[in-house]
């Protein structure tokens, strides 16, 4: 059983983080931990007003809100909970209260959601962003647009570099709800016979009846990004997987894209993110 961390400010936009975990959590029977920060008690350090001996809210209170909030959800969707646990806290730093938070309960996964239509979009300098930056546990960043279903397929474009490592983290993620791999290797040179001979040796190597290997031949009329997009309407897959190293190129091409583009990488379906 794995563990999640599932952010939430109890604003609607947050939802979508939470139906997708509660989604993920009914097919695999991973342990949900829902976690809420506030920080609205802060006061302005720069108001002329000056406040003393305030007392913080009452985590009690908000912890019973937050319970409220997520059985709410839960009755909507029709889902019972399995193991599930609850933690408030008042923090300044919400972005780092989230990571400190995820590695005390030593969470194999932290859940968020995007504020916008996009999956980056209209969220740059955002806790999401933030978080994607820093976090050394793996990110699922949920788009506001998801709708709950079955879970069935991980999309995992590729540059093939660390293949091996990376598609063991994939496995363990995919297993545990049954998912199927789909690989994706995007190159300007495939039809070239030696590179045609490795790319096939890869393949015999790794796949299996959970994973395939599709090996595109990329155009010089349209970017990465634009090629993996198309992929991913053709497919629709259950969660899309990225590695984020910034010393990798292919990687760094496509993530850049996925970070800024005004239509955002993908409008509903979740994206797993590892940090290496």
């Amino acid at each position: 059983m794995k563990k999640i961390l599932v952010t939430t400010d109890l604003s609607n936009n947050s939802k979508a983080a939470i139906r997708f975990a509660i989604q993920l959590a009914s097919q695999s029977g991973d342990e949900l931990i829902f976690y809420y920060a506030n920080s609205a008690f802060i006061i302005d350090p720069w108001a002329t007003t000056t406040f003393v001996n305030l007392p913080e809210p009452d985590i009690k209170k908000q912890e019973q809100t937050l319970i409220k909030f997520i059985q709410t959800l839960y009755r909507q969707t029709r889902k019972h909970p399995g193991k599930i646990n609850y933690i408030t806290e008042n923090k300044l730093d919400i972005t780092n209260a989230i990571i400190d938070c995820a590695k005390k309960i030593k969470a194999d996964y932290i859940c968020v959601s995007t504020r916008g239509g996009g999956l980056i979009n209209k969220i740059l300098g955002s806790h999401t962003t933030k978080i994607l930056s820093d976090s050394p546990i793996p990110v699922l960043v949920v788009p506001k647009y998801y709708r709950m279903k079955p879970l069935t397929s991980v999309f995992y474009p590729s540059d093939l570099q660390n293949i091996a490592s990376e598609l063991q983290l994939i496995k363990k993620f995919a297993s545990s709800f049954n998912a199927s791999i789909t690989v994706y290797h995007y190159d300007y040179f495939t039809k070239i016979e030696e590179i045609n001979k490795k790319l096939n040796e890869i393949q015999s190597k790794f796949q299996s009846e959970k994973i395939t290997f599709h090996f595109k031949n990329l155009s010089t009329d349209l970017p990465l990004l634009r090629h993996v997009q198309i992929d991913i309407i053709k497919t629709r897959p259950s969660v899309i997987t990225m590695f984020a190293k910034e010393n990798r190129s292919w990687f760094e091409q496509l993530f850049q894209s996925f970070k800024t583009s005004e239509k955002g990488f993908d409008s509903k379906t979740p994206t797993l993110v590892f940090r290496k």
